[in-house]
């Protein structure tokens, strides 16, 4: 019953959130501490690629024994037993500087804080999830 219960809610979906954007916010706090490396190129996963996925996960109900969603493997990131894996992409957004890199730290911080905001928003629906089975534990409101 329970894995029933866990399956048909947004836990699957917000825990695949939480990791993706974890494992961005590594990648995106590697380019920073690189900006300054000559030759150094930022890389990102797209946002919007990796909510379409999630989408099409939802909407084909590909959930496993253990209650996670599961991706396809054209997807911009793919979870397994050890961790989140990215398949980032080299940004070309910028100028070039003159020793290689096209480094843009407003760039680079916005889409740091974008990920970071998004983080807050699913952990507190996932806490708002867990609060929900709480009382329902506890069989009162």
């Amino acid at each position: 019953m329970i894995d029933g219960f866990l399956g048909g809610s947004s836990l699957p979906a917000l825990e695949r959130s939480l990791q993706y954007m974890s494992a961005r916010q590594r990648l995106l706090s590697g380019n920073i501490a690189n900006i300054e490396t000559p030759g150094f190129r930022p890389t990102d996963v797209s946002p919007a690629a990796f909510q379409q996925a999630l989408r099409d996960a939802l909407d084909q109900k590909k959930v496993d024994d253990q209650g996670s969603l599961s991706f396809d493997d054209s997807a911009p990131v793919s979870f397994t037993p050890d961790g989140t894996q990215l398949k980032p992409e080299i940004l070309a957004e910028n100028i070039m500087f003159h020793d290689g890199n096209d480094r843009s730290m407003e760039r680079l911080m916005q889409k740091m804080q974008e990920n970071v905001y998004s983080f807050r928003v699913a952990a507190q629906m996932l806490r708002g999830q867990f609060d929900l089975i709480n009382t329902a534990i506890r069989e009162r409101m």
